[in-house]
């Protein structure tokens, strides 16, 4: 199971190059050590990754994905980087997954 979601996740990053994979044999900030020490985390980031390649899959126009390209790394440097704890991930996750899953 655990191998047929990296599998999946492998195939979300290629498809969609705004959701960047993270070291996790050198996480360099504090949302990449939690996004590596914590399983809920890494989850949540995996959900937002289908959501995103689902949307990026939905965009109908190279406009569109270039703007959901943007706004992704808009929301990871400021939305998503700005967290410093478990909570926080979680919520702004689960928050982006919905907006994701609006498009």
């Amino acid at each position: 199971m655990r191998v047929r979601r990296i599998a999946l996740m492998v195939m979300a990053l290629a498809a969609a190059p705004a959701v960047a994979a993270v070291d996790c044999g050198r996480p360099k900030t504090t949302t990449e050590r939690l996004l590596c020490s914590n399983d809920r985390v890494s989850e949540a980031n995996e959900q937002m990754a289908f959501a995103f390649l689902n949307a990026y899959r939905r965009a109908n126009t190279d406009e569109l994905r270039a703007t959901m390209r943007a706004e992704q790394r808009t929301w990871e440097t400021q939305v998503r980087d700005a967290c410093g704890d478990v909570p926080c991930l979680l919520k702004v996750y689960y928050d982006r997954t919905l907006e994701l899953d609006q498009y």
